[in-house]
């Protein structure tokens, strides 16, 4: 993915990525399709959902975060 522009201040984004930690290691946060749905083990029902890793893009002068989740 080509760096992008922020939309406010026309500045190049810092690229980077949404930190999740489930407990023993970091791992990189998800997109997770539909609405969230109780488990009754794991906390969430993920089975069968589509999963995207989540990026962000930050801009240094506004500090606005834009999150994208490419296929």
């Amino acid at each position: 993915m080509a760096s992008p522009i922020c939309p406010d201040c026309q500045r190049p984004l810092e690229g980077g990525f949404m930190l999740s930690n489930d407990g023993t290691s970091p791992t990189v946060g998800m997109w997770v399709q539909g609405a969230p749905e109780k488990g009754r083990w794991t906390g969430l029902k993920l089975k069968g959902k589509r999963q995207l890793p989540v990026y962000g893009w930050r801009c240094p002068s506004c500090m606005q975060v834009r999150l994208y989740a490419p296929e």
